[in-house]
């Protein structure tokens, strides 16, 4: 078969420029995360300072990240700015932050329709610079990588000897269309480099604060590291270490209980509680080459975010060669754990979980022999003058009698469904499961904790509506049956409405 045979077997299909661009606009990048993006690649260039200027500039505004890291020659700097410049699939040197070599694009045409590059190493006299132009792009239908900065004017980008600048301007989903009446005021251009640096100082603060300490700094500001698992705090609770193996690599998961509210001062207790607040930030913490990817989530094997566990969090390294297990997203924010040791993780998640919840039954043990207030029990015991004993539902429990004399219109109804209850509770049964399973009988609610948590809720907010306040109700609570059989959940349950 000749050459020119061979040729007509297929087509060469080149994409067209304009729509991969706009695709690729579209895959869910936050100012924070587009900035981490870019961060990543400064680090990777070994960068040891990285200065982050949100210009507001009269509205026209614009974005430079700037580090002092080795630069880019001008065929390093064109193949950087290329879609795709390294397959997933190749194995990363130590310390690349890099997973599918759109980074750098897709992070920042995510916040504008244009941006340029400009870049000088050991070996360069004179800064490289190379530029992507959307609306060039859309008007010529033509791949056009300009090798000039942009019109508009920007400044901050010289080098005192190597380093790279990434510049954003056009700044359309950063800032807003005028047209469509949705663009940032100054106050909210401002808020958003606030939010960026409160997003780097989570995600990087391993290099923020190890000794070989990077710097970074947005608009002036140095940005200060959060240590999620307060490892300076004497009171944080670790048991160490555990080394899972996988395919030849070590996933390491260590483990952390942090201290209660009442064992930090209010600052230390407000920082700790990150950018999202306390619930949002229980869970596991994913670090790639000590990058965090995910910071706070169960990943599908620990249950639910709940309250009275948010005192737990979990750090879990994982090497770059086995992103295609975790499946890394192309954002660097979602994870999935592999099969293999999904069962180790929930064990691990478990008995963090357990050991957080301590923290508050021990608290709320505390706050119940503090008070001299008498047991309410939900149920019972009732004898007849045959001494027959049944058992009836206590009608002086605050649960059952705030709705009883709520003003409900199916009050009767209710009283008459009480009475069903108690006329047919199974007591042979109950007695022939408790001489033969003793052991294995449940709480009320010790396995539906977040029921327990909407039943607490639901009280506490119809006994507010007898004046009482938010303290005296929650005492009377805490004292009543189900909730004094949980006092984690409700110790937990009274930090959160701040009492």
């Amino acid at each position: 078969m000749t050459a020119k045979m061979r040729a007509t077997e297929w087509d060469i299909v080149q994409p067209s420029a304009s729509p991969v661009f706009e695709a690729l606009r579209a895959f869910g990048y936050t100012p924070e995360t587009s900035i981490a993006d870019l961060v990543d690649n400064s680090i990777a260039a070994k960068a040891k300072n990285v200065h982050i200027a949100f210009v507001w500039n009269e509205g026209d505004a614009y974005v430079v990240i700037k580090d002092d890291g080795i630069g880019m020659s001008e065929s390093a700097l064109i193949a950087a700015m290329r879609l795709g410049s390294q397959s997933p699939v190749l194995e990363r040197k130590k310390g690349d932050l890099g997973r599918f070599g759109l980074g750098l694009k897709t992070a920042s045409i995510a916040q504008a329709r244009e941006f340029s590059v400009v870049s000088k190493d050991k070996a360069g006299k004179a800064l490289v610079v190379r530029r992507w132009d959307l609306d060039e792009v859309q008007d010529t239908g033509e791949w056009r990588l300009r090798n000039s900065l942009p019109g508009q004017a920007v400044s901050d980008i010289d080098f005192a000897k190597t380093g790279t600048a990434v510049i954003w301007t056009k700044c359309d989903r950063l800032v807003g269309d005028p047209a469509t009446g949705s663009r940032m005021t100054k106050a909210q251009f401002l808020r958003v480099a606030d939010a960026v640096s409160n997003h780097l100082s989570m995600t990087f603060h391993r290099f923020l604060q190890s000794p070989r300490r990077v710097r970074m700094h947005v608009n002036g500001s140095e940005v200060e590291p959060w240590d999620p698992f307060l490892t300076e705090n004497s009171s944080t609770y670790s048991p160490g270490i555990e080394t899972l193996p996988l395919q030849g690599h070590a996933i390491g998961v260590t483990p952390y209980v942090l201290p209660h509210k009442s064992k930090l001062e209010v600052e230390d207790h407000r920082r700790a509680a990150g950018i999202h607040g306390w619930n949002a930030h229980q869970g596991f913490y994913v670090y790639r080459e000590d990058r965090l990817l995910v910071a706070g989530s169960w990943l599908g094997v620990g249950g639910m975010k709940e309250e009275h566990s948010k005192l737990a969090r979990i750090a879990l390294d994982i090497p770059a060669a086995l992103d295609h297990m975790w499946q890394v997203d192309v954002r660097k924010s979602q994870v999935r754990p592999p099969a293999a040791i999904v069962r180790d993780l929930e064990r691990i998640g478990r008995a963090t979980k357990a050991k957080a919840q301590e923290v508050y039954r021990f608290r709320g043990k505390m706050d119940a022999a503090k008070s001299s207030q008498k047991f309410v029990f939900a149920w019972l015991q009732h004898k007849d003058r045959e001494n027959n004993i049944s058992y009836r539902v206590n009608r002086d429990n605050p649960v059952i009698r705030q709705i009883l004399e709520g003003g409900s219109a199916n009050a009767v109804q209710i009283e008459q469904l009480l009475r069903f209850v108690e006329e047919t509770v199974p007591l042979t049964q109950i007695a022939v499961h408790l001489a033969s399973s003793l052991e294995s009988s449940q709480q009320p609610f010790e396995e539906d904790t977040s029921g327990l948590r909407d039943l607490l809720q639901f009280s506490f907010d119809r006994m507010l509506t007898s004046g009482a306040s938010s303290q005296q109700v929650l005492e009377v609570l805490a004292k009543t049956e189900p909730f004094s059989l949980h006092p984690g959940i409700v110790a937990a349950f009274k930090e959160s409405v701040n009492l």
